[in-house]
């Protein structure tokens, strides 16, 4: 009748089949688990330079880019974020602002990872931004610019699933030193 090799064909098509069912049950009940997490980004100073952003690029290759250097204090609660499907939570700072050119502008300032829970209540001051901040337009003239907290939820099994704070109130990007209007 059923030879050897059907049955363990029969068996670990059941097996598999089952393995699937738990892996979605367990990606969609990660949906259902309540979060309350808070986070906020303030930023304490913002400094404008003018240089040249470096000799290799082709596009920055005049001395009057303008640069800006931010000093960022974060203090934000992500624990509840952790729960049995989690396995690292990626968060990052984005400075947000539109200009005449381009109506919504995004910029990351810093990022970080999170691997445990304990590590997940950040409060950390006098952050510099990880990252160069520079305009398409290269001036920062009249821009302002609202910074908040984003969060991606990487899971063990499952959709990587996005968050985000509350924007701060607008900050405005100074004049370079030595600039007048």
């Amino acid at each position: 009748m059923n030879s050897l090799q059907n049955r363990a064909n029969a068996v670990m098509a059941f097996s598999i089949s089952a393995i699937f069912c738990l892996l979605g049950a367990i990606a969609l009940s990660a949906f259902i688990i309540p979060t309350s997490p808070n986070g906020l980004v303030a930023v304490n100073s913002i400094k404008v330079v003018t240089g040249r952003y470096d000799k290799t690029w082709f596009d920055y290759k005049t001395r009057d880019n303008q640069f800006a250097n931010t000093v960022m204090q974060i203090d934000a609660d992500l624990s509840s974020l952790f729960h049995w499907n989690t396995k690292q939570l990626f968060i990052y700072a984005v400075a947000e602002y539109s200009t005449p050119t381009h109506s919504k502008n995004q910029i990351v300032l810093w990022d970080s990872i999170i691997k445990r829970k304990s590590d997940a209540v950040i409060r950390k001051k006098g952050i510099k931004n990880k990252y160069s901040v520079i305009d398409v337009n290269k001036k920062w003239t009249d821009i302002h610019a609202n910074v908040s907290l984003h969060w991606n939820i990487v899971p063990y099994v499952g959709f990587m699933t996005y968050g985000h704070s509350q924007a701060s109130e607008p900050y405005a990007f100074p004049l370079p030193s030595g600039i007048q209007t």
